[in-house]
């Protein structure tokens, strides 16, 4: 058996995790970015303009304390759940250290909590788009190493894993954001969108079509039942692009979501009742042959269904959390509104998972899509309570360092809605987040062309992941400094 055979063997084939593990997984991997912030917030002035003016000390603080752990805990501590006991803990003590100081009991008696200003552009959104492809980027590469447990791999037809979940995640993280989510329309005709779209959309068919065609010539491995032969999740993400732009363009915001839920409904049934499903899995002639185009790359063609309805589910939820808020009660209500939502998405998932069809990636079915927003909706709720907690104790900390001040009469604070000082890093990804996801699928092409990966010991995976991370973190780094924006989505 060749390397190659060998390598699709390994990464493919796999049943995946509970939707339980993966959802526990998704929140502890959030952790380590608060409790770096709030380690940032409880530092003197002085530390912090150090931190915030050294470009290379911010960077290795960021890369220590938030990518580190993050790769740990989707690699080598995958298997210990009391992980997230710990992290939690410390975000504890590091919390209540802080606020029993009696100067800030102090300030605390004084103020109101939930008529604080926390303006309406918060770090939590950039925090949960750059974490969409930071777990994205560790798993495609560490997928290839003997590091990553192979219940977070992809799985073959049914199921649930970490990255079967990174691929939905990548178009929701996108769509949140979306001109469409902030409300702004274009003025433009159907036919000049439409050609705008394309023509956005142009790297990521030449991107797509440059990979097809190195796997081909490198005879590089991959997993057929993925996408097909010659399609792949650029090609998608294209067909999402252009489709969702000319439905934008056509009909009026209040029927968007109306025209998800009818597409995921009728390609659903098509799965379920009408054959589609069979076809899928056995090709035209039943035994699961790749004759013409459309039966070589029948996966990644028919999933773009699934994924129109996912991107338009993911502009749905962006127009709610894009609502302008000022203070800290609005932010809480969001919360409230968002777990409202995930509660649901995941009842729906379990009722249809049980009832019609269980979750597929490969399908990109109905109980993939509640799935994805349940999960999405989940980390943003996670994300947005720990922005709330961690601008609260900043803010009181500046209110009780103005009061122990000698001068604290003329001394001037900025105002609350700035907030706090945020991880760079993780802003520099969601800042070149398409740029990051290429540059992160290039380097794993490096890798895999320039070793045997499944062969190497423990040690040889992490040092070469870490290195990988480091080379990706530090570009994204130095182009956000600089304010170099490579974004065409």
């Amino acid at each position: 058996m060749s390397y190659k055979d060998q390598h699709e063997r390994f990464v493919s084939g796999n049943d995946g995790s509970s939707p339980v593990e993966i959802a526990l997984v998704g929140v502890a991997c959030i952790i380590p970015v608060y409790l770096r912030d709030t380690l940032v917030s409880v530092l003197s002035d002085k530390q912090r303009c150090k931190i915030e003016t050294s470009h290379w000390l911010g960077l290795m603080l960021d890369f220590l304390l938030v990518i580190i752990p993050v790769q740990l805990m989707l690699t080598l501590f995958n298997g210990f759940p009391h992980c997230l006991f710990i992290l939690l803990m410390l975000q504890w003590i590091l919390f209540t250290r802080k606020l029993r100081q009696p100067i800030m009991i102090k300030v605390r008696q004084n103020i109101n909590i939930g008529e604080i200003p926390m303006g309406n552009k918060r770090p939590f959104i950039t925090y949960y788009r750059a974490y969409a492809n930071l777990i994205t980027a560790i798993s495609i590469l560490a997928v290839d190493f003997t590091i990553y447990p192979r219940k977070f791999a992809k799985t073959e037809t049914y199921g649930t894993s970490v990255m079967d979940v990174g691929v939905g995640g990548f178009l929701i993280s996108n769509a949140i954001v979306s001109p469409e989510a902030r409300g702004i329309l274009t003025k433009d005709s159907i036919m000049l969108s439409v050609i705008k779209s394309v023509k956005s959309s142009l790297p990521l068919i030449v991107i797509g079509s440059v990979r097809v065609i190195t796997v081909k010539l490198l005879d590089y491995q991959e997993v057929v039942t993925e996408y097909g032969v010659h399609w792949n999740f650029f090609y998608t993400l294209a067909v999402v692009k252009i489709s969702c732009t000319l439905m934008f363009c056509t009909l009026p915001p209040r029927l968007w979501n109306i025209v998800g839920v009818l597409v995921i409904a009728m390609y659903q049934h098509g799965l379920a009742y009408g054959g589609l499903k069979g076809y899928i899995i056995n090709g035209m002639d039943g035994k699961g042959g790749r004759g013409d185009f459309l039966d070589a790359n029948r996966e990644g063609i028919f999933s773009c269904l699934g994924f129109f309805s996912i991107y338009i589910m993911g502009v749905q939820i962006g127009k709610i959390v894009m609502r302008k808020r000022e203070k800290v009660s609005d932010w809480l209500k969001l919360c409230a509104t968002l777990v409202v939502l995930c509660v649901g998405c995941w009842v729906m998932m379990y009722f249809t998972s049980k009832h019609v069809e269980k979750v597929s990636r490969r399908f990109a079915n109905l109980a993939y899509l509640l799935w994805v927003v349940g999960f999405n909706t989940l980390l943003l709720v996670s994300f947005l309570v720990f922005d709330i907690a961690v601008f609260c104790l900043n803010h009181v900390s500046r209110l009780a360092r103005k009061q122990e001040s000698p001068d604290s009469k003329d001394v001037q604070l900025p105002p609350p809605v700035e907030g706090y000082s945020t991880c760079a890093t993780i802003s520099a990804i969601s800042y070149n987040g398409l740029f990051y996801f290429m540059f992160a699928n290039l380097l794993t092409g490096l890798v895999n062309m320039s070793m045997k990966t499944i062969y190497q010991s423990t040690t040889v995976g992490i040092a070469v992941l870490t290195c990988y991370m480091f080379v990706l973190s530090t570009v994204t780094y130095f182009l956000y400094t600089r304010k170099i924006s490579l974004k065409f989505w």
